[in-house]
């Protein structure tokens, strides 16, 4: 009996894991919009907590420190991207990042190299961070990762 107990648990705990993933893209573009940004970064921290090669995660936690203007995250977070995001073949992530996303990345990062944010940009910047119903800006990338089979 105690077996059967364990075995039911157990199932029922995977299958809201395995739900979870499948719902990942949708999650995580929702709490954005609705402006829970910290929940999106926490997300994007347990991920790369359990593997620290995780592009979902990297996407993430680079898409917060930018729309935060985390200057001495951004840099690092962004090469990060690059550096897991140039080794990913899946089709639908290719297409999107190599059409879209790496040269948007790449300006990014030469914009903040070629004019150095000062503290009142940043005061000024923070603010916008919380605004809600702002869009996930690399959501297509989290999306063209759930078209490849990412998150099953």
């Amino acid at each position: 009996m105690k077996k059967l107990v364990i075995t039911l648990v157990l199932t029922f705990a995977c299958k809201g894991v395995v739900v979870a993933q499948t719902n990942f893209h949708a999650n995580v573009t929702n709490l954005w919009y609705q402006g829970y940004k910290s929940n999106v970064l926490e997300i994007a921290e347990q991920r790369l907590n359990v593997n620290s090669n995780d592009i979902a995660g990297l996407i993430l936690k680079a898409e917060y420190s930018f729309a935060f203007y985390e200057v001495k995250n951004l840099s690092n977070d962004y090469l990060r991207v690059i550096q897991v995001g140039d080794t990913i073949t899946t089709p639908n992530f290719v297409k999107r990042y190599q059409e879209l996303s790496r040269e948007r990345i790449l300006g990014i990062l030469d914009d903040f190299t070629e004019e150095p944010v000062t503290n009142q940009e940043i005061q000024a910047e923070k603010p916008k961070a919380l605004i809600n119903e702002k869009p996930l800006p690399d959501s297509r990338l989290l999306e063209a990762l759930l078209k490849d089979g990412y998150f099953d």
